[in-house]
């Protein structure tokens, strides 16, 4: 995984093997946090907080539910992945909306 650092909104590559597979960029909303993913057609929604979200397929299945264990000394989540095959793609995922969460912490 790769940022993109001078961007407006924070932007992440997904590099597997050297290739780019996909991006994710965080877009401006004000409420609900939403996120651009171009990668297998998949799309991020999630809660307020960005602590409990479930990535959906372009046909609207559920792909993976990500769960934010509260009570815990650092961030830890729950990844509960429909197929095998989108694991490592779903993890990434998980990744960049926690490494874009720490950015906005930052600042």
């Amino acid at each position: 995984m790769k940022e993109q650092i001078f961007t407006f909104l924070p932007r992440f590559y997904i590099i597997i093997n050297g290739e780019t597979v996909g991006t994710i960029t965080k877009e401006f909303t004000f409420f609900t946090p939403s996120f651009n993913i171009d990668c297998n057609g998949w799309e991020v929604k999630g809660d307020f907080f960005q602590w409990d979200y479930s990535i959906y397929s372009r046909e609207g299945n559920v792909v993976a539910q990500i769960e934010k264990q509260l009570f815990r000394f650092t961030d830890t989540y729950m990844i509960d992945v429909e197929e095998e095959r989108d694991a490592l793609l779903a993890l990434m995922v998980v990744l960049a909306i926690d490494a874009v969460k720490c950015s906005q912490n930052k600042n």
